[in-house]
């Protein structure tokens, strides 16, 4: 049995630059309509580690949780130095993809999403593991406990239209 290394909360300054990257952006465009970062910032940020092409994804990734979640998902603030299990989760899919493992992938999303949900949110999970390893930016893989779903439907569902966050 591993333990896993995203147990509860931990700091974002021991993930790497892969890690780091990918969370930055998807707490900066789940923020999207706040003065910073802009979405110009993201893009220019992404560009600079040659994963620009990467941005939309980002963008039909929070689309799908916005329109199906069916749990919440806790998304901190961009500069935030902790990482929530939520947070963790999503870094999960992303290694899973990564290593064309959609079977995890969808398990995870599963904790959020409805399975038509995880399903659409696959594709553009796909696109950005392709775009972030086709750049050199490999997200480890940890070795975790399964998601369980039980343990995250306390939270209610994610409120469309309004603040994406909990932080």
């Amino acid at each position: 049995m591993y333990t896993s290394t995203y147990a509860g909360s931990i700091d974002l300054p021991t993930l790497t630059a892969a890690e780091r990257l990918f969370i930055w952006g998807f707490r900066a465009k789940a923020r999207s309509g706040g003065a910073v970062p802009s979405a110009a910032d993201i893009q220019q940020v992404y560009d600079h580690f040659r994963v620009g092409d990467a941005v939309p994804s980002l963008d039909a990734i929070i689309e799908v949780f916005a329109c199906t979640a069916h749990t919440a998902i806790e998304v901190h603030c961009p500069n935030c130095p902790r990482v929530s299990e939520s947070e963790c989760g999503l870094l999960r899919a992303i290694t899973a993809a990564q290593n064309e493992r959609d079977d995890l992938a969808r398990e995870q999303f599963e904790c959020w999403l409805p399975p038509i949900g995880a399903d659409w949110a696959l594709f553009p999970v796909r696109g950005l593991a392709t775009i972030f390893r086709t750049a050199g930016l490999v997200l480890p893989e940890r070795h975790h406990a399964p998601a369980t779903p039980g343990r995250m439907a306390a939270m209610k569902s994610w409120f469309v239209g309004g603040p994406p966050t909990l932080h």
